[in-house]
């Protein structure tokens, strides 16, 4: 194969890149057939994995509850003194303002505003008194009587959730909601919360600093912050490219040909991109917001080929000088050098590219559709730069070698090392050292790999909204406010519970939750406030125990269902049925008695929590408050959306990276296997892959990482970053073996040539990578530093595990050939 690309490219290099060009045309096409997703931003809502039993509930809750499907909460942050009069007054007439608004109404659940203006006006109104009229004494009094009255405990505990206070106990914040439903049209949710930042943007809030915080509006600044950003990312990386290469080749052309290379593989890339997306082949979503990722990761893996092809002519050229004498030489030198640099390259270029794709390939693994889709895209770009730059780069050489060469002058010719300071020298001493000691090295690696174990036992994971939003952006300041102040963010949850209700059990269990969200002492931490909706409060409601309505019948069919140990299923459908006929509507927002499958109530409750691990608790608090089985309830909204994936996405990744591994391996295996019948070099190249990746996940617990979206995709690029090192020092050892009576020379030469290489590639990767760091998003700045780290790991194990296992690999063969040889003479 490659004896025939090598010659094709040395006969009919420009044929080769009209190919090319063709190749990119047909691709680019791609961009007149995509479409623009329809429906709204969702930059959470998109890492729900489809066979998720939160996905079902979800499903199941927009089946039979519409009315409380995709609600959506907008939070009004009022600063400054916030319990005057005036202030109060300006809060109350803002979501006035906001849930009058003609397109905002339609979207408005049946009692859409919650907050600590409606808990004050509540207890204003249970001593005569209205907001309307409140003045400054009259509050203040009031609240220091409410904190002293034991009546109204849970009044002042709710009063205290939305009501933020210095530690001289005066309040500076204050936070109210407006809660929407989508109504089975998300755009149009989407657009009411934008027009609720419209209407606060030009309302007169003289009193206080109000902000306005809506998951649209998020979504919004991160997508625009993204685009933004793609385009500056691209350009710094690609200067940091050009500017290390500029140094490492010293010659403008080669710099020029390796950047047009990496403008066809991003071309290539994105117009793949645009053939998967909708209106082509549907299977991508070109919105993924971890695309972004994809221009800077091409940019700095791709070189890695080009610096090879480039490297190896340089080298053809050299020793093709000193072999042949001039006048044998002919006027092709340059085309027999770029023969054998792809001949040479052909073999290691390819495993390194095909065991990157195929360790990016390992993400369709993943639960998280976004993920998967990186994926492919990624692969799709490796793949690209490997034909692009192991033909492109070659042919366009070539002819310009060539051209050149018929005007008198003379290829460059100088080694890609040379061009880094003291690593000719450094190098060898390096390859010496640790091949000479390969038992005490190896012994070290191991030992700092089994520390490292031991740290990454300990990484937390994380996932937030304010995770896709830049840093210094108002909402991000916003959230980091709240989850300060207010225990995080103010949301619903929507607990779903699927059983039979026709039995006693059942409404036993559903009374007891009731009663237990219901008390401020014995609810979970986390719970801001009594459920909103649920068949609790509608019983509630209809046997007398709060509110306005009242019904005997109800009120004594329930009362002898949770009193009567011999009630019979045939009671709990009569007392269904009269708190059906009571109150139709009512019962259909939060009871659906089913025919066909199991019963279904919600209960929407009011949540704020500081951090992912204590909504994980409120969760698994609220499944275990259930008196069914566990299978009958699943929590969703939101954040509930937020812990599953926080508590999904390590056990996701790590059978990612799992099979990212094997695969690796297996690829390896199967060539050294197959082409050299020694299957033990393919486990000897991944060795070191294997110890780079405990020493990053070691690297990331010290330097307080957590495992996020951004960093879990690190960890599984860092077997296909890393691999391309291993393959191309093991593939030039193996070379360079059969020329040296020595073990240690060969590692030695290696090093010398291949490893400078390698040095100045991983450099290009790791300060093109490290453009990520001017990202505004902080998960993509995190991804940006391991991945200068992971690239350093890589090299260290590279240069220091590798050598001396490849070195006990040829003395043990060595050894085995030697004692052969003498039973053969014996005999």
């Amino acid at each position: 194969m490659f004896r025939w690309q090598a010659r094709t490219i040395q006969k009919s290099p420009a044929l080769v890149l009209l190919a090319l060009g063709a190749v990119t045309l047909a691709l680019l096409a791609g961009f007149l057939v995509r479409d623009q997703p329809e429906g709204p931003i969702d930059s959470t809502g998109i890492f729900l994995p489809a066979d998720s039993g939160l996905a079902e509930a979800t499903d199941a809750i927009r089946e039979s509850f519409p009315a409380a499907a995709d609600l959506r909460v907008v939070q009004i942050l009022a600063k400054g003194d916030v319990l005057t009069a005036d202030s109060l007054r300006t809060v109350k007439n803002l979501q006035a303002a906001i849930i009058s608004d003609p397109e905002i109404a339609p979207f408005l659940v049946d009692e859409p505003l919650y907050g600590y203006v409606q808990l004050i006006e509540l207890a204003a109104a249970e001593v005569g008194l209205s907001l309307a009229t409140l003045t400054d004494t009259q509050i203040s009094l009031g609240l220091t009587q409410l904190a002293q009255d034991p009546e109204r405990t849970e009044l002042n505990h709710l009063l205290g959730r939305f009501v933020a206070r210095d530690a001289g106990g005066a309040a500076f914040a204050g936070l109210s909601l407006v809660i929407l439903d989508d109504v089975g049209d998300a755009l149009g949710q989407e657009a009411a919360q934008l027009r609720a930042h419209q209407i606060t943007e030009g309302f007169d809030a003289a009193s206080v600093d109000i902000t306005i915080i809506t998951l649209a509006n998020s979504d919004a600044e991160g997508k625009d912050a993204r685009e933004d950003n793609l385009l500056i990312l691209t350009v710094i990386a690609l200067a940091v490219i050009v500017i290390l290469l500029a140094l490492f080749y010293r010659t403008q052309s080669d710099v020029h040909i390796t950047m047009a290379g990496l403008a066809m593989v991003v071309l290539w890339t994105f117009g793949a991109l645009s053939w998967l997306s909708p209106g082509g082949a549907g299977i991508v979503d070109p919105d993924n917001i971890l695309l972004t990722l994809v221009p800077v990761l091409l940019i700095s893996l791709s070189v890695d080929y080009a610096l090879q092809i480039i490297g190896r002519y340089r080298e053809a050229l050299r020793d093709g000088a000193e072999g042949d004498d001039s006048a044998e030489r002919g006027d092709d030198a340059s085309g027999r050098a770029i023969a054998r640099s792809v001949q040479l390259c052909g073999v290691p270029v390819l495993l390194a590219a095909g065991t990157t794709a195929v360790s990016l390939l390992a993400n369709l693994s993943s639960r998280f559709e976004p993920i998967a889709d990186f994926g492919i895209i990624a692969s799709i770009g490796v793949i690209s730069g490997w034909i692009v730059m192991t033909n492109f780069v070659p042919a366009a050489r070539l002819l310009l070698d060539r051209w050149l060469a018929a005007r008198g002058q003379e290829p460059a010719t100088r080694p890609v090392a040379d061009a880094i300071p003291g690593a000719a020298a450094v190098l060898p001493r390096i390859a010496s050292g640790v091949a000479r000691r390969p038992l005490p090295v190896v012994t070290a690696a191991v030992a700092l790999t089994v520390l490292a174990v031991v740290a990454a036992a300990n990484l937390s994971t994380s996932f937030a909204v304010k995770d896709f939003l830049p840093k210094d952006s108002d909402t991000f300041q916003s959230f980091d406010f709240l989850e300060e102040n207010f225990d995080g963010s103010a949301t619903l949850m929507t607990v779903l519970i699927e059983t039979d209700l026709g039995n006693i059990r059942a409404v036993r269990d559903l009374t007891d939750l009731h009663t237990t969200l219901v008390d401020p002492l014995r609810r979970p931490d986390g719970i801001v406030g009594p459920p909103l909706a649920s068949a609790g409060t509608l019983l509630a409601d209809w046997t007398g125990q709060s509110g306005d309505n009242h019904d005997p019948a109800v009120a004594t069919a329930f009362d002898r269902l949770n009193t009567s140990i011999t009630a019979t299923d045939e009671q709990v459908s009569r007392a269904w049925g009269l708190l059906r006929n009571a109150d139709p509507s009512g019962f259909a927002e939060v009871l659906d008695l089913r025919a066909d499958g199991l019963d279904r109530t919600i209960i929407q409750i009011p949540v704020a929590v500081e951090s992912n691990e204590a909504l994980q608790d409120l969760i698994a608090e609220l499944e275990a408050l259930w008196g069914g089985d566990s299978s009958e309830i699943t929590v969703t909204g939101g954040d509930a959306l937020i812990a599953l994936i926080t508590e999904e996405l390590a056990d996701s990744q790590v059978v990612s990276v799992g099979l990212a591994l094997a695969a690796a391996l297996a690829i390896l295996v199967a060539y050294f296997g197959i082409s050299r019948s020694r299957p033990l070099l393919g486990l000897i190249t991944i060795f070191p892959i294997a110890v780079t990746l405990t020493w990053l996940l070691g690297a990331m617990w010290v330097f307080g990482i957590s495992y996020n979206m951004g960093t879990a995709l690190m960890v599984v690029l860092t077997i296909g970053i890393g691999v391309d090192y291993t393959i191309h020092l093991t593939h030039r050892f193996l070379e360079e073996l059969q020329e040296s009576e020595r073990a240690v020379d060969a590692i030695t030469e290696a090093m010398v040539t291949t490893g400078g290489a390698l040095l100045a590639s991983a450099l290009t990767t790791a300060l093109g990578l490290l453009a990520l760091l001017f990202s505004p998003l902080v998960p993509m700045q995190e991804l940006g530093i391991l991945a200068a780290v992971a690239i350093l790991f890589g090299l260290v194990a590279t240069f220091t595990v590798l050598p001396p296992l490849l070195v006990l690999w040829a003395h043990y063969h060595r050894g085995r050939a030697h004692e052969a040889g003498l039973v053969g003479a014996d005999h």
